[in-house]
């Protein structure tokens, strides 16, 4: 999936988590690394393509640059195989776990990316290898460039949005309320 969208559905991912939909510095580290597997792998590869477009050395034959003829075109492959893995990002929220005693929140980002590139590339062009380093299985489905999965998914997103979101900062509003009249009874309890 492109990165905006990914953005993007990470943070509706987090606004429907009570415990953190609040919190601004986890919902805004969270769509940091919800975005970071693909800028880590990518970024480099686009900065060169970018170089080449500019010093006129690029060669587009099929109308996609052959990112396998780039000098960071393995860089891309490789980071690939360990920001998309399923396995790296469960070793991860063990370990973040395992010191700070509760669950990272921040880090469900990037197991939502990993999450949906699974279903959303196709063995043509960057397949996710979930699995790895225990497996090179990887799913071929609808590739997230296709116009109908965009218009789908962006669609989707306008509804989340639109619609639900603001369904989420109105509970915060009920709640808020609820306890702010809990606390004023408790206090005319107390006198």
């Amino acid at each position: 999936m492109d990165v905006l969208a990914h953005g993007l559905w990470t943070n509706v991912m987090y606004k429907a988590i009570p415990q953190v939909r609040h919190n601004r510095k986890i919902v805004l580290w969270g769509i940091a690394l919800g975005v970071l597997p693909d800028l880590v792998s990518f970024v480099p590869v686009f900065l060169e393509l970018f170089y080449k477009i500019i010093t006129k050395s690029a060669s587009f034959g099929s109308g996609r640059p052959d990112f396998d003829s780039f000098g960071f075109g393995q860089y891309a492959a490789a980071s690939y195989n360990y920001t998309h893995s399923l396995v790296v990002w469960i070793i991860a929220v063990a370990l973040a776990f395992a010191v700070y005693r509760k669950f990272p929140w921040i880090l469900l980002g990037w197991g939502l990316h990993i999450g949906i590139d699974i279903f959303s590339h196709t063995k043509e062009f960057y397949a996710t290898p979930f699995l790895f380093p225990l497996s090179d299985f990887k799913v071929s489905a609808v590739p997230w460039s296709h116009p109908v999965f965009m218009i789908v998914n962006y669609g989707l997103l306008f509804i989340m949005y639109l619609f639900v979101i603001p369904k989420f900062s109105n509970k915060k509003s009920a709640n808020v309320i609820a306890s702010e009249e809990t606390q004023d009874v408790s206090k005319r309890d107390n006198l």
